[in-house]
């Protein structure tokens, strides 16, 4: 990592932190036209607690196994190098996710290092991989949002139409050349409707109802914003994104600050999810790559 990359990274972060920052300062700001949301949030269901914990275990399941399909494909990995296990890229995705937090994207880094000593795989391939789930996640959370928005204007229900991918892609996952990618794509799009799910069980939270669509839409902002070059998947830059678009797609009183708010209960779960079990993780993969090396 040459020294500007660095500084580039570390200004990066900082900017992070800031964002953040003002986020909660807006929060405060505006917490008198916010008091019956701040105080629902503080008295939360279980059955929401219980919901929004499981849906991030579950969508990092099926993030795991997206990235692990792309990744055993034929031509990434060299010849004779064993494919990537699900436990194995389950923990993985979980110590990355918890090593993001640090500055420079630890997790990152450290999971292309990883895949490059254990399982053979260069740092060009998991970039190619990384760029592959990107586009990815930019289509299925356009297509996530228009059937949404289809069957609400055809006067069907937006959930049964979310199905309908679904549907098409499983007996597309069968054949072997098109298996993983149509496992992939059909996983990323079931962790954004996830994400959706997600973001209308906190609005409900704060005793504010939001639309399937507008929850889609929010997850596809959301999704993409992790990816911007910030620490902790795009810290205070996505919280500041869940916020404009909140803003601009519903009418709420001081919509900006809820939305702020959504993305940082989000955060908060994350966190709660995260940082144990990556940490249970840590333990798995480096006693894999100990393996590895001394084999």
């Amino acid at each position: 990592m040459t020294c500007s990359s660095t500084q580039y990274r570390c200004i990066a972060w900082c900017l992070g932190i800031v964002l953040l920052a003002a986020a909660i300062f807006t929060i405060w700001s505006r917490s008198g036209e916010i008091s019956s949301a701040i105080l629902s949030i503080e008295r939360p269901s279980l059955w929401s607690i219980l919901s929004l914990v499981g849906i991030t275990i579950i969508s990092t399941g099926l993030v795991s196994e997206s990235f692990r399909q792309l990744l055993n494909r034929k031509g990434i990995a060299e010849t004779g190098a064993c494919p990537i296990g699900r436990s194995e890229m389950f923990w993985l995705i979980l110590v990355t996710g918890m090593l993001n937090w640090l500055p420079l994207r630890a997790g990152l880094i450290g999971r292309t290092v990883y895949h490059h000593k254990v399982n053979r795989i260069r740092a060009s391939q998991s970039i190619r991989v990384l760029l592959e789930f990107v586009v990815i996640l930019v289509c299925v959370a356009g297509l996530a949002l228009l059937l949404a928005v289809l069957g609400n204007r055809c006067g069907v229900h937006p959930s049964l139409v979310l199905l309908l991918p679904v549907l098409i892609a499983v007996p597309l996952a069968f054949p072997k050349r098109s298996g993983c990618w149509t496992i992939a794509i059909l996983f990323r799009y079931g962790d954004v409707v996830l994400l959706a799910l997600k973001y209308w069980i906190i609005f409900d939270l704060m005793n504010h109802q939001i639309t399937l669509e507008t929850a889609i839409l929010l997850a596809g902002a959301g999704s993409i914003a992790s990816l911007l070059p910030l620490p902790t998947g795009g810290l205070g830059g996505r919280e500041w994104i869940i916020g404009l678009v909140a803003a601009w797609v519903t009418v709420f009183p001081a919509a900006i600050a809820l939305g702020l708010l959504a993305d940082m209960v989000n955060r908060l779960v994350e966190l709660v999810v995260v940082v144990p079990l990556g940490l249970f993780g840590l333990r798995i993969v480096k006693k894999r790559l100990t393996e590895s090396l001394s084999s």
